[in-house]
């Protein structure tokens, strides 16, 4: 329904506000996301690198190790 449509013209209230809650909300919380998000992919890759977070198991790597 088109705002023209409506029989005054005007914007039910709600209707106003929770838009403008919705795009004030997004508008404060991307950047926080942001700023918290990036930090910690860095880490995880880095820790990735160095070896600090390991996805194979213990008994597989004793297996990998043994066939080197």
């Amino acid at each position: 329904m088109s705002i023209l449509e409506y029989e005054d013209r005007t914007v039910p209230l709600p209707l106003f506000f929770s838009s403008l809650g919705l795009m004030t909300g997004f508008t404060f919380a991307f950047p926080l996301l942001g700023i918290l998000t990036l930090p910690t992919a860095i880490f995880v890759v880095v820790s990735i690198i160095n070896g600090d977070i390991d996805f194979i198991d213990e008994e597989v790597k004793s297996v990998i190790q043994e066939e080197e």
